[in-house]
């Protein structure tokens, strides 16, 4: 019964917890454990937006992006335009990015969540497009300027069946732009730019 009472108060933290930044000290009437009261305390503890979530307020707001994208090292770049509506999600704890441009000719759509996992002590970044299957996740940190977002990841490589790595910066400018640049870490260690976005928020 005591374990059945728990489960059910794990849940209902997870519901509302967040939402009336309060601790109750009984539960159906009967005084918590120190063990659930623990609970309860760590759940607030990694669930509260923080100072590094202010990060994701950059992303917020109209863009018009500039691409590039390179397919070999040393290549001309293949160029075009791309649109992007962010906003924060869940009280500030996410920012959702959607991402619509062209590839090849065709539509592209992608989708793309950032937020930072105070348990993790990092950002991680959840990316899915029209154009495959696959999730993409990256993890990374912020350097001591607070402007330049470096992530990393293993990425699925359909060309070699396997996976590959990847790394991720994106440099927030004074004046409100900002770039993102993705390297592909090729098999040697060297580090090949594949792709660079120039977002500039719309007026």
């Amino acid at each position: 019964m005591r374990s059945m009472r728990f489960l059910l108060l794990a849940a209902l933290i997870g519901v509302f917890l967040m939402a009336t930044q309060a601790i109750p000290q009984t539960y159906s009437g009967q005084e918590m454990s120190a063990q659930e009261k623990q609970m309860m305390e760590m759940m607030k503890k990694y669930g509260m937006p923080g100072k590094n979530h202010e990060l994701l307020k950059n992303y917020v707001g109209d863009w018009d992006i500039e691409a590039k994208s390179w397919s070999k090292p040393g290549g001309q770049p293949m160029t075009s335009k791309a649109t992007q509506k962010s906003q924060l999600i869940f009280d500030g704890r996410f920012v959702k990015c959607q991402f619509e441009g062209t590839m090849m000719g065709h539509k592209f759509l992608g989708l793309e969540i950032i937020g930072y996992d105070l348990y993790q002590n990092k950002y991680i970044t959840f990316w899915i497009d029209s154009m495959s299957t696959n999730f993409f996740l990256t993890t990374g940190t912020l350097d001591t300027s607070g402007k330049v977002l470096t992530d990393t990841g293993n990425w699925p490589d359909p060309m070699s069946g396997g996976m590959t790595k990847v790394k991720n910066v994106t440099t927030f400018t004074q004046d409100g732009k900002y770039k993102f640049e993705m390297y592909m870490i090729m098999p040697d260690g060297k580090e090949f730019k594949s792709m660079e976005l120039l977002a500039t928020r719309k007026m």
